[in-house]
């Protein structure tokens, strides 16, 4: 099968069923501009890392997640393991680790804003650096709920999400954001793709306003990030 992310297309010589359902929504018929494949040993190496609960068709999904991922830096583009919301058609991207509630968060935006909102993304987006600006796009990887879709937008402001017992905001302080992103990017193994993906990173820090938002489980959150990342 063929699949588009973040506008670009790729070759998925998949054998199993259930990556095909995962790629739903991003087939395409453009020409490839790389291809992925799994051999059996990478198979029975995933297996490993699940704890030797051998499921052939998750583990083929997971590395060929993982392949195009990484395939990716060649198009200035990496995975963050976020949720975006576009709202008016500007990306809004929070960020945290697992069960801190980013999910949960980006639902209080879509039924703040009804159809002023867009969830592009619920798990594991695609930030894509083109004509000097960064662009947060749809991935098929959308987490247990499957929220999202394949949409660009422009990016608009990333918010570093922790739990608080009051909602507030605040720019982040440079000296912490690079270790708090690096925390939720899925990074490859060969030193050369890495330079290039902190790189990116790099580049994204000093160009998207980035913001620290401490926040309790309410719909007034959605609120208070909105306007202070207005």
């Amino acid at each position: 099968m063929k699949i588009k992310v973040a506008g670009i297309a790729v070759e998925v010589e998949n054998r199993y069923a259930l990556s095909s359902w995962v790629c739903e929504g991003h087939e395409t018929e453009d020409t490839s501009q790389f291809v992925v494949s799994v051999s059996d040993e990478e198979l029975w190496e995933e297996c490993e890392r699940m704890n030797g609960q051998f499921d052939p068709e998750a583990c083929e999904s997971n590395c060929l997640y993982r392949k195009v991922s990484i395939g990716m830096l060649h198009f200035d583009a990496f995975l963050l393991h976020a949720a975006v919301v576009a709202v008016d058609g500007e990306g809004y991207v929070f960020t945290a680790p697992g069960g801190t509630g980013k999910s949960t968060h980006a639902n209080f935006w879509m039924r703040e804003f009804g159809n002023r909102a867009v969830m592009v993304n619920g798990d594991k987006p695609m930030i894509r650096l083109m004509n000097d600006k960064f662009f947060v796009c749809g991935t098929p990887w959308r987490g247990k709920e499957r929220l999202g879709c394949a949409d660009i937008v422009p990016l608009k402001a990333i918010c570093l999400l922790e739990r608080g017992t009051e909602n507030e905001i605040a720019p982040a302080e440079t000296d912490t954001v690079l270790d708090k992103i690096f925390r939720q990017v899925l990074l490859p193994e060969n030193p050369e793709q890495v330079v290039k993906q902190l790189d990116l990173m790099d580049r994204l820090i000093g160009t998207v306003p980035i913001y620290n938002l401490k926040c309790n489980m309410s719909r007034e959150a959605a609120l208070v990030a909105y306007r202070g990342m207005k």
